[in-house]
Formats: structure tokens, sequence, C-alpha cells
């Protein structure tokens, strides 16, 4: 069935025009509005379950094992000293944004993160019938050491790869996508430790 702006009723072509035409679909269009009512059902069920079973956010665990400010401490022993830095800033923005919690002076903290970028190796992941390296595998070792007031300390250690298009024309360019690469890897390493940090904070 098809319906016109303006209340009047015809026959369904099957197509929606313009011109304020706009398909039912009969039978069909009610059986896929079912569904969709059907499924946002379920999922405000299962949100109400969630917090009926005393469901918390993994964030909330990684803020208690964190405090209320963290001071985070960078090494550098890599000739990548500038994406050591950017790690320093990622990991910054990450603490923040995911629990909220407020990066501060090494003073005043509750609990200090040290970053040790242990390695960053790049092999080769594809050639071209010419046998150069059109891709290449970038992997970085990382090492997180988190120490707080209460005496605690911990150290986890990570790696992350990513993968990277190297171009013959343009040196430059290579070096930009090893530096994407480089930090993307950077930053699965640091999810994992924050999933290892909220395990710790439901302890």
């Amino acid at each position: 069935m098809l319906w016109r702006a303006g209340g009047e009723m015809s026959e369904a072509s099957g197509v929606c025009e313009a011109g304020g035409l706009w398909k039912i679909g009969g039978v069909g269009g009610l059986a896929k509005l079912s569904k969709i009512a059907l499924a946002s059902i379920i999922s405000v069920f299962c949100a109400l379950f969630l917090l009926g079973c005393g469901y918390v956010p993994s964030a909330t665990y990684a803020q208690k094992a964190l405090g209320e400010r963290v001071y985070v401490k960078l090494n550098v022993n890599l000739p990548n000293p500038e994406n050591s830095v950017e790690l320093k800033d990622l990991l910054n923005k990450n603490i923040i944004a995911r629990f909220q919690t407020r990066v501060g002076s090494e003073e005043e903290a509750d609990s200090i993160i040290t970053i040790d970028v242990n390695k960053i190796t790049d092999t080769t992941f594809a050639v071209s019938s010419s046998a150069f390296t059109t891709y290449y595998r970038v992997t970085t070792y990382v090492t997180y050491t988190y120490d707080n007031k209460k005496g605690s300390r911990r150290t986890f250690s990570g790696s992350g790869y990513f993968d990277y298009n190297v171009s013959l024309e343009s040196p430059l360019t290579t070096y930009n996508n090893r530096y994407y690469a480089i930090n993307q890897a950077f930053g699965q390493t640091m999810d994992s430790f924050v999933a290892r940090l909220s395990f710790e904070g439901q302890k």
C-alpha cells in the first residue's frame, strides 16, 4: 500500500518516489516493523537485567585501581623518540576519556604508570612480483609498570602489530605510513594494559 502526503490512499507500485510517496509494504512492512520493535524491547530488557544483576562497567574498576590522579612516566630506549612521546600523549588522553581520571604531577598522583618501550620490529609481510617489499608488519613491545600509594606494584608486558604499505615512489609516504602503524600498534598494547588494569580493580 502507498501513502501520499495529504491522506490519499492508492495501490503501491513497490517503488518509493519523490513527491511525498512512502511505501508501507503491507504485511511484509509490518513484519519488519515488528522485528525492529522486538529488537528494541530485547535491548532494553538486557540493559535492565545487567543493571539488576549488579553489572559494573570495566572502566569503573580501572578507575578504582588508578585513583583520582595519575602520572605517566615514559622511558625512551628507541631510535623512535617522537613515537614514544606520542604514546605518552595517547595514554594520557585515553586515561582521561575512559576513566575520567585526572592526569597530574608525580607528587600529587595516586598512582604512577611507567611505560617502557622495549622494541619495535619491522618484518616483510608481502612482496611484489619483482620481489620488492610492498607491505611491512610493525610490532611494538611495551612494558607497563603500575604503582600506587598503597605500595602495590604490577607489571604488564604486551605487544601489538599493524601492517603498512611501502611506497616505492615516495619515501615520505612510507615514513608516514610506518609512523601511523607504530602508533596503532602502541594503541593495542594500551588496550591490553587497560583490560588487565580493570581486572586488578575488581580485587
